[in-house]
């Protein structure tokens, strides 16, 4: 398991891939999906799922270009009333990439459909937490 930070200096903007064996999710994408297909193509991995923490008012997110160009699944919140193909992704829901884990935690507070995802890899005792822009370093979500 991998995970893979991508910071958009410019926009103070950090999305993230999460690598599975051959498995691949996005976390919040920029506008350029190509950092994300190069991490891929890198590493021998599909990406199956984008996620989506909240719709992004501040930039513009590739997810529907991934998702069309990839196949992969768009999850995010049924709060977000979003009229795009994807999957809702709320408390309790989960997302399996090989021995990853990714939970769905409602987390309003940055916007009302707010998720944060928690990835649990059982293998190798990892854990983690991506909570959009509801935490930020040294900081809460504005």
């Amino acid at each position: 398991m991998q995970i893979q930070q991508f910071y958009d200096k410019g926009l103070a903007h950090a999305s993230y891939a999460v690598r599975a064996g051959r498995q691949m999710a996005v976390i919040d994408p920029g506008r350029d999906p190509q950092p994300y297909y190069d991490f891929a193509d890198e590493h021998d991995a599909e990406i199956v799922a984008v996620i989506e923490t909240h719709p992004h008012a501040d930039f513009v997110s590739s997810h529907l270009e991934i998702a069309r160009e990839t196949d992969a699944v768009i999850y995010c919140s049924k709060l977000t009333g979003a009229t795009y193909p994807h999957k809702n992704f709320d408390d309790g829901d989960r997302l399996k990439l090989g021995t990853v884990e990714l939970h769905a935690l409602n987390t309003p507070g940055h916007s009302p459909d707010s998720i944060s995802i928690l990835l649990l890899d059982e293998a190798a005792q990892t854990r983690a937490v991506f909570t959009g822009d509801t935490l930020f370093v040294g900081d809460v979500g504005r």
